[in-house]
Protein backbone atom coordinates (compact mmCIF):
# COMPACT_ATOMS: atom_id res chain seq x y z
CA UNK A 1 0.00 0.00 0.00
CA UNK A 2 1.35 3.55 -0.51
CA UNK A 3 2.87 5.85 1.87
CA UNK A 4 1.00 8.50 2.31
CA UNK A 5 2.05 12.15 4.04
CA UNK A 6 -0.97 13.87 6.37
CA UNK A 7 -2.36 16.59 4.86
CA UNK A 8 -5.54 17.14 7.52
CA UNK A 9 -4.94 20.97 7.89
CA UNK A 10 -7.98 22.86 6.90
CA UNK A 11 -11.39 23.79 9.31
CA UNK A 12 -14.30 26.06 8.53
CA UNK A 13 -17.81 26.52 9.29
CA UNK A 14 -20.94 26.76 7.60
CA UNK A 15 -20.26 26.95 3.80
CA UNK A 16 -17.29 28.82 4.04
CA UNK A 17 -14.85 27.12 2.72
CA UNK A 18 -11.65 29.04 2.23
CA UNK A 19 -8.02 29.17 1.59
CA UNK A 20 -8.33 27.08 -1.44
CA UNK A 21 -8.78 29.17 -3.96
CA UNK A 22 -5.57 28.24 -6.13
CA UNK A 23 -6.49 25.13 -6.03
CA UNK A 24 -8.49 23.05 -8.42
CA UNK A 25 -9.04 19.62 -7.19
CA UNK A 26 -10.13 16.66 -9.53
CA UNK A 27 -12.66 15.24 -6.75
CA UNK A 28 -14.41 16.96 -3.89
CA UNK A 29 -15.99 14.21 -1.92
CA UNK A 30 -18.98 15.54 0.26
CA UNK A 31 -19.69 13.11 3.41
CA UNK A 32 -16.38 11.42 5.57
CA UNK A 33 -18.04 8.19 5.94
CA UNK A 34 -17.42 4.75 4.73
CA UNK A 35 -18.47 5.58 1.68
CA UNK A 36 -16.93 8.89 1.45
CA UNK A 37 -13.40 7.66 2.20
CA UNK A 38 -13.26 4.38 0.60
CA UNK A 39 -14.22 6.86 -2.62
CA UNK A 40 -11.36 8.82 -1.49
CA UNK A 41 -9.06 6.24 -0.90
CA UNK A 42 -9.38 4.63 -4.57
CA UNK A 43 -9.23 8.08 -6.16
CA UNK A 44 -6.29 8.75 -4.18
CA UNK A 45 -4.54 5.63 -4.95
CA UNK A 46 -4.83 6.41 -8.80
CA UNK A 47 -3.08 9.74 -8.23
CA UNK A 48 -6.56 11.64 -7.91
CA UNK A 49 -6.15 14.98 -5.76
CA UNK A 50 -8.81 14.56 -4.06
CA UNK A 51 -10.79 16.18 -0.84
CA UNK A 52 -13.06 15.24 1.49
CA UNK A 53 -15.84 17.95 2.82
CA UNK A 54 -17.76 16.70 6.27
CA UNK A 55 -19.67 19.11 8.96
CA UNK A 56 -18.63 16.72 11.75
CA UNK A 57 -15.32 15.24 10.79
CA UNK A 58 -14.32 11.51 9.82
CA UNK A 59 -16.98 9.00 10.70
CA UNK A 60 -18.84 11.50 12.81
CA UNK A 61 -22.26 10.74 11.56
CA UNK A 62 -23.74 6.50 11.26
CA UNK A 63 -20.53 5.16 10.17
CA UNK A 64 -19.17 5.77 13.07
CA UNK A 65 -21.46 3.64 15.06
CA UNK A 66 -21.84 0.80 12.41
CA UNK A 67 -21.34 -2.50 14.05
CA UNK A 68 -19.08 -2.55 10.99
CA UNK A 69 -19.29 -6.70 10.81
CA UNK A 70 -17.90 -7.68 7.39
CA UNK A 71 -20.38 -10.51 6.59
CA UNK A 72 -23.37 -11.57 3.76
CA UNK A 73 -27.04 -11.39 3.91
CA UNK A 74 -28.64 -14.55 4.79
CA UNK A 75 -31.30 -14.99 3.15
CA UNK A 76 -32.88 -16.39 -0.11
CA UNK A 77 -31.67 -15.79 -3.84
CA UNK A 78 -32.27 -11.95 -5.13
CA UNK A 79 -30.03 -9.13 -6.65
CA UNK A 80 -29.10 -8.04 -2.87
CA UNK A 81 -27.85 -10.90 -1.82
CA UNK A 82 -25.68 -11.71 -4.78
CA UNK A 83 -24.19 -8.46 -4.81
CA UNK A 84 -23.16 -8.71 -0.73
CA UNK A 85 -22.16 -12.11 -1.49
CA UNK A 86 -19.32 -10.93 -3.61
CA UNK A 87 -19.33 -7.42 -1.63
CA UNK A 88 -18.56 -9.61 1.78
CA UNK A 89 -15.42 -11.75 -0.35
CA UNK A 90 -13.83 -8.33 -1.85
CA UNK A 91 -14.25 -6.65 1.47
CA UNK A 92 -12.47 -9.42 3.52
CA UNK A 93 -9.66 -9.46 0.98
CA UNK A 94 -9.02 -5.46 0.72
CA UNK A 95 -9.43 -5.18 4.43
CA UNK A 96 -7.13 -7.93 5.24
CA UNK A 97 -4.86 -6.97 2.64
CA UNK A 98 -4.44 -3.10 2.85
CA UNK A 99 -5.38 -2.57 6.87
CA UNK A 100 -4.40 -5.84 8.46
CA UNK A 101 -4.33 -3.99 11.91
CA UNK A 102 -8.01 -2.96 11.60
CA UNK A 103 -9.84 -5.87 10.74
CA UNK A 104 -10.29 -9.06 13.34
CA UNK A 105 -10.87 -11.78 11.16
CA UNK A 106 -13.14 -15.32 13.46
CA UNK A 107 -15.63 -17.76 12.26
CA UNK A 108 -19.06 -16.56 11.44
CA UNK A 109 -22.07 -17.88 13.37
CA UNK A 110 -25.79 -17.32 12.00
CA UNK A 111 -28.15 -18.34 14.21
CA UNK A 112 -32.21 -17.62 13.34
CA UNK A 113 -34.17 -15.32 15.06
CA UNK A 114 -37.81 -16.38 13.97
CA UNK A 115 -39.86 -19.54 11.92
CA UNK A 116 -39.45 -16.98 9.01
CA UNK A 117 -35.53 -16.13 9.83
CA UNK A 118 -35.00 -19.47 9.59
CA UNK A 119 -36.57 -20.47 5.96
CA UNK A 120 -34.04 -17.31 5.04
CA UNK A 121 -31.59 -19.77 6.17
CA UNK A 122 -31.99 -22.67 4.67
CA UNK A 123 -32.93 -20.69 1.43
CA UNK A 124 -28.97 -19.51 1.72
CA UNK A 125 -27.77 -22.68 2.17
CA UNK A 126 -29.47 -24.37 -1.10
CA UNK A 127 -27.96 -21.45 -2.73
CA UNK A 128 -25.00 -19.82 -1.33
CA UNK A 129 -21.01 -20.64 -3.38
CA UNK A 130 -19.90 -19.99 0.12
CA UNK A 131 -18.03 -22.36 2.56
CA UNK A 132 -19.94 -23.39 5.52
CA UNK A 133 -20.74 -25.41 8.04
CA UNK A 134 -23.04 -26.38 11.45
CA UNK A 135 -20.33 -26.98 13.55
CA UNK A 136 -20.88 -24.77 16.77
CA UNK A 137 -18.70 -26.80 19.27
CA UNK A 138 -16.06 -24.17 19.50
CA UNK A 139 -18.77 -21.21 20.45
CA UNK A 140 -21.51 -24.15 22.11
CA UNK A 141 -20.87 -23.18 25.60
CA UNK A 142 -21.46 -19.68 25.61
CA UNK A 143 -24.81 -20.12 23.88
CA UNK A 144 -27.96 -19.68 25.55
CA UNK A 145 -30.37 -22.91 25.42
CA UNK A 146 -32.51 -20.62 23.42
CA UNK A 147 -29.72 -19.95 20.67
CA UNK A 148 -28.32 -23.66 21.05
CA UNK A 149 -31.91 -25.12 19.90
CA UNK A 150 -32.70 -22.63 17.01
CA UNK A 151 -31.25 -23.12 13.07
CA UNK A 152 -27.63 -21.71 12.14
CA UNK A 153 -24.60 -21.68 10.43
CA UNK A 154 -21.13 -21.57 10.72
CA UNK A 155 -19.02 -19.30 8.30
CA UNK A 156 -15.39 -20.16 8.29
CA UNK A 157 -14.47 -16.48 8.03
CA UNK A 158 -16.07 -13.64 8.92
CA UNK A 159 -14.22 -10.18 10.57
CA UNK A 160 -14.87 -7.20 11.94
CA UNK A 161 -13.45 -3.77 11.63
CA UNK A 162 -13.23 -0.18 14.04
CA UNK A 163 -15.65 1.79 12.39
CA UNK A 164 -14.03 5.04 13.05
CA UNK A 165 -10.44 3.51 12.90
CA UNK A 166 -11.35 2.02 9.47
CA UNK A 167 -12.51 5.33 7.91
CA UNK A 168 -9.67 7.11 9.31
CA UNK A 169 -7.16 5.06 8.03
CA UNK A 170 -8.94 5.22 4.30
CA UNK A 171 -8.55 8.19 4.45
CA UNK A 172 -4.96 9.41 5.98
CA UNK A 173 -3.33 11.85 3.68
CA UNK A 174 -5.89 13.31 1.97
CA UNK A 175 -7.16 16.60 2.78
CA UNK A 176 -10.47 17.54 4.88
CA UNK A 177 -12.51 20.05 5.32
CA UNK A 178 -14.89 20.62 8.24
CA UNK A 179 -17.52 22.22 6.65
CA UNK A 180 -21.66 22.44 6.09
CA UNK A 181 -22.20 22.06 2.30
CA UNK A 182 -25.81 24.41 1.68
CA UNK A 183 -25.42 24.06 -2.06
CA UNK A 184 -22.93 23.51 -4.72
CA UNK A 185 -22.61 25.64 -8.40
CA UNK A 186 -21.41 24.60 -11.87
CA UNK A 187 -19.39 27.31 -13.87
CA UNK A 188 -16.60 27.74 -16.41
CA UNK A 189 -16.43 23.73 -16.32
CA UNK A 190 -16.11 23.10 -13.06
CA UNK A 191 -17.97 22.69 -9.61
CA UNK A 192 -17.23 25.06 -6.49
CA UNK A 193 -18.50 24.27 -3.26
CA UNK A 194 -17.43 27.74 -1.07
CA UNK A 195 -14.27 28.64 -2.45
CA UNK A 196 -13.04 24.59 -3.29
CA UNK A 197 -12.83 24.39 -7.49
CA UNK A 198 -13.17 20.53 -8.26
CA UNK A 199 -13.45 18.72 -12.02
CA UNK A 200 -15.95 16.51 -9.96
CA UNK A 201 -18.47 15.97 -6.79
CA UNK A 202 -19.00 13.03 -5.30
CA UNK A 203 -22.10 12.63 -3.09
CA UNK A 204 -21.65 10.59 0.21
CA UNK A 205 -23.55 12.70 2.50
CA UNK A 206 -25.77 9.77 4.11
CA UNK A 207 -28.94 10.19 5.51
CA UNK A 208 -28.14 14.26 5.79
CA UNK A 209 -29.45 16.56 2.68
CA UNK A 210 -28.76 15.76 -0.69
CA UNK A 211 -27.72 19.10 -1.29
CA UNK A 212 -28.95 19.13 -5.05
CA UNK A 213 -32.29 19.22 -6.51
CA UNK A 214 -33.30 15.56 -6.63
CA UNK A 215 -37.15 15.24 -6.27
CA UNK A 216 -37.07 11.59 -7.60
CA UNK A 217 -35.13 10.23 -4.58
CA UNK A 218 -35.96 10.14 -1.12
CA UNK A 219 -33.62 7.96 1.56
CA UNK A 220 -34.50 5.97 4.78
CA UNK A 221 -33.22 6.99 7.28
CA UNK A 222 -32.72 4.65 10.28
CA UNK A 223 -30.98 5.36 13.92
CA UNK A 224 -28.50 2.98 15.27
CA UNK A 225 -26.75 2.24 18.70
CA UNK A 226 -23.91 0.07 19.08
CA UNK A 227 -22.28 -0.34 22.59
CA UNK A 228 -18.69 -1.42 23.34
CA UNK A 229 -18.26 -3.51 26.76
CA UNK A 230 -15.93 -5.46 28.76
CA UNK A 231 -16.57 -9.01 29.70
CA UNK A 232 -14.71 -12.10 31.80
CA UNK A 233 -16.58 -13.95 29.04
CA UNK A 234 -14.62 -15.37 25.74
CA UNK A 235 -16.26 -15.28 22.62
CA UNK A 236 -14.52 -16.82 19.71
CA UNK A 237 -16.76 -15.57 16.71
CA UNK A 238 -18.61 -13.33 15.75
CA UNK A 239 -22.29 -14.12 16.05
CA UNK A 240 -25.94 -12.78 14.75
CA UNK A 241 -28.98 -13.31 16.28
CA UNK A 242 -30.85 -10.83 17.75
CA UNK A 243 -28.47 -8.53 16.67
CA UNK A 244 -24.33 -8.88 16.29
CA UNK A 245 -21.67 -9.78 18.91
CA UNK A 246 -18.19 -8.94 17.40
CA UNK A 247 -15.40 -11.75 18.57
CA UNK A 248 -13.56 -10.78 21.87
CA UNK A 249 -10.46 -8.48 21.45
CA UNK A 250 -7.51 -9.20 23.35
CA UNK A 251 -8.24 -6.90 26.32
CA UNK A 252 -11.79 -8.93 27.10
CA UNK A 253 -13.56 -6.57 24.91
CA UNK A 254 -16.15 -6.80 22.34
CA UNK A 255 -18.87 -4.88 20.41
CA UNK A 256 -22.74 -5.11 20.39
CA UNK A 257 -24.79 -3.60 18.00
CA UNK A 258 -27.05 -2.31 16.32
CA UNK A 259 -30.25 -1.89 17.35
CA UNK A 260 -32.19 -0.09 14.61
CA UNK A 261 -34.46 2.43 15.38
CA UNK A 262 -36.80 3.34 12.44
CA UNK A 263 -38.95 6.05 14.02
CA UNK A 264 -36.05 7.69 16.57
CA UNK A 265 -35.89 11.46 14.51
CA UNK A 266 -32.72 13.31 15.76
CA UNK A 267 -33.24 15.97 13.59
CA UNK A 268 -36.51 16.58 15.96
CA UNK A 269 -36.91 18.12 19.83
CA UNK A 270 -36.76 14.39 21.28
CA UNK A 271 -33.88 13.10 22.64
CA UNK A 272 -32.31 9.90 22.52
CA UNK A 273 -32.21 7.76 25.86
CA UNK A 274 -28.69 6.34 25.54
CA UNK A 275 -29.12 4.24 29.23
CA UNK A 276 -32.40 2.63 27.67
CA UNK A 277 -30.64 1.78 24.49
CA UNK A 278 -27.68 0.20 25.14
CA UNK A 279 -30.02 -1.81 28.01
CA UNK A 280 -32.23 -3.35 25.23
CA UNK A 281 -29.09 -3.69 23.50
CA UNK A 282 -27.64 -5.87 26.51
CA UNK A 283 -30.94 -7.57 26.78
CA UNK A 284 -30.92 -9.19 23.21
CA UNK A 285 -27.42 -9.82 23.60
CA UNK A 286 -28.21 -12.21 26.27
CA UNK A 287 -30.98 -14.16 24.27
CA UNK A 288 -27.76 -15.68 22.68
CA UNK A 289 -24.52 -15.84 24.76
CA UNK A 290 -24.09 -16.00 28.84
CA UNK A 291 -22.26 -13.15 29.15
CA UNK A 292 -20.81 -12.13 32.71
CA UNK A 293 -19.06 -9.43 34.40
CA UNK A 294 -20.14 -7.52 31.88
CA UNK A 295 -19.14 -3.10 32.08
CA UNK A 296 -20.40 -0.82 29.00
CA UNK A 297 -17.41 1.54 28.24
CA UNK A 298 -19.29 3.42 25.33
CA UNK A 299 -22.21 3.92 23.38
CA UNK A 300 -22.03 5.16 19.63
CA UNK A 301 -25.37 6.63 18.01
CA UNK A 302 -25.65 7.55 14.65
CA UNK A 303 -28.43 7.57 11.92
CA UNK A 304 -27.48 5.38 8.65
CA UNK A 305 -29.12 5.86 4.86
CA UNK A 306 -30.78 3.33 3.13
CA UNK A 307 -32.71 3.04 -0.46
CA UNK A 308 -36.62 2.72 -0.76
CA UNK A 309 -35.97 -0.92 -2.62
CA UNK A 310 -32.92 -2.05 -0.54
CA UNK A 311 -30.30 -1.84 -3.30
CA UNK A 312 -27.72 0.95 -2.55
CA UNK A 313 -27.14 3.62 -4.76
CA UNK A 314 -24.21 4.41 -6.85
CA UNK A 315 -23.08 6.20 -9.78
CA UNK A 316 -24.12 9.82 -11.96
CA UNK A 317 -26.95 12.17 -10.75
CA UNK A 318 -29.89 12.85 -13.40
CA UNK A 319 -30.87 16.44 -13.64
CA UNK A 320 -34.42 15.65 -13.25
CA UNK A 321 -35.75 19.63 -14.59
CA UNK A 322 -33.53 19.26 -17.83
CA UNK A 323 -34.35 15.99 -18.16
CA UNK A 324 -38.21 16.61 -17.99
CA UNK A 325 -38.37 19.66 -20.05
CA UNK A 326 -36.74 17.33 -23.00
CA UNK A 327 -39.24 15.61 -25.73
CA UNK A 328 -39.64 12.22 -24.66
CA UNK A 329 -42.60 10.55 -23.64
CA UNK A 330 -43.19 9.14 -19.83
CA UNK A 331 -45.38 6.83 -21.19
CA UNK A 332 -42.29 4.64 -22.92
CA UNK A 333 -39.46 5.70 -20.11
CA UNK A 334 -38.84 1.40 -19.70
CA UNK A 335 -37.25 1.78 -23.44
CA UNK A 336 -35.03 4.77 -23.31
CA UNK A 337 -31.37 4.33 -22.33
CA UNK A 338 -29.99 5.60 -19.67
CA UNK A 339 -27.45 7.84 -21.92
CA UNK A 340 -30.85 9.44 -23.20
CA UNK A 341 -31.04 11.38 -19.96
CA UNK A 342 -29.88 14.86 -18.93
CA UNK A 343 -27.20 14.36 -16.02
CA UNK A 344 -25.26 16.95 -13.50
CA UNK A 345 -22.03 17.49 -14.84
CA UNK A 346 -19.33 15.42 -13.40
CA UNK A 347 -22.00 14.74 -10.48
CA UNK A 348 -22.24 10.99 -8.66
CA UNK A 349 -23.05 9.70 -5.77
CA UNK A 350 -22.26 6.49 -3.72
CA UNK A 351 -25.27 6.16 -0.75
CA UNK A 352 -27.71 3.87 0.77
CA UNK A 353 -25.87 0.94 1.75
CA UNK A 354 -27.34 0.84 5.22
CA UNK A 355 -26.65 -1.96 7.82
CA UNK A 356 -24.01 -3.07 5.31
CA UNK A 357 -21.89 0.12 4.78
CA UNK A 358 -18.59 -1.51 5.44
CA UNK A 359 -19.32 -4.68 3.27
CA UNK A 360 -20.32 -2.88 0.20
CA UNK A 361 -18.30 0.46 0.05
CA UNK A 362 -15.00 -0.78 -0.91
CA UNK A 363 -16.71 -2.84 -3.94
CA UNK A 364 -19.34 0.11 -4.79
CA UNK A 365 -16.03 2.25 -4.06
CA UNK A 366 -13.81 0.89 -6.19
CA UNK A 367 -16.44 0.80 -9.47
CA UNK A 368 -17.19 4.16 -9.14
CA UNK A 369 -13.36 5.32 -9.11
CA UNK A 370 -12.41 2.95 -12.09
CA UNK A 371 -15.92 3.94 -13.88
CA UNK A 372 -14.83 7.91 -13.55
CA UNK A 373 -11.22 7.21 -14.67
CA UNK A 374 -12.91 5.31 -17.65
CA UNK A 375 -11.93 2.49 -16.43
CA UNK A 376 -15.35 0.48 -16.04
CA UNK A 377 -19.25 0.57 -16.28
CA UNK A 378 -21.54 0.92 -13.42
CA UNK A 379 -24.32 -1.64 -12.59
CA UNK A 380 -27.21 -0.15 -13.91
CA UNK A 381 -29.55 -1.96 -11.32
CA UNK A 382 -27.73 0.17 -8.40
CA UNK A 383 -27.42 4.14 -10.35
CA UNK A 384 -29.64 6.79 -9.16
CA UNK A 385 -31.35 6.65 -12.37
CA UNK A 386 -33.62 4.15 -11.72
CA UNK A 387 -35.50 6.25 -9.09
CA UNK A 388 -35.95 8.70 -11.50
CA UNK A 389 -37.59 6.30 -14.15
CA UNK A 390 -40.18 5.28 -11.35
CA UNK A 391 -40.66 9.58 -10.24
CA UNK A 392 -40.57 10.46 -14.21
CA UNK A 393 -43.52 7.45 -14.97
CA UNK A 394 -45.64 8.94 -12.30
CA UNK A 395 -45.60 12.78 -13.18
CA UNK A 396 -46.60 11.38 -16.28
Amino acid sequence: MENRKSKEHLTASSSNIHNQTLKIFDTVIIGAGINGCTSAYFLSQANQNVILIDQEGIAAGGSGAAGAFISPKFTKGGRLKELLEEAYLFSLDFYTKNFPEQIQIAKLLQIANSDENEARLNAFKETTTLDYSTDTSEVKSILTPYAKASASLVLEKGGVVDAQVMCQALAEGIELSRAKVDELSFKDGLWQVGDIKAKRVILATGSYDIVVKMPYLELRRVWGHRIDVKTSTKVPYSIHHHLSISPSSAEGTLAIGATHNLHFNPFGDEVYDLEAGHKELLEKAAKSVNLEDVEVLKDYVGLRSGSNDYLPIVGKVVDAEKTMDEDFKVSKIKQIDDECFSYFPELYMINGTGGYGFVLAPLLAKQLSEHILGQGALDSDLTPTRFFRRWAKRQG
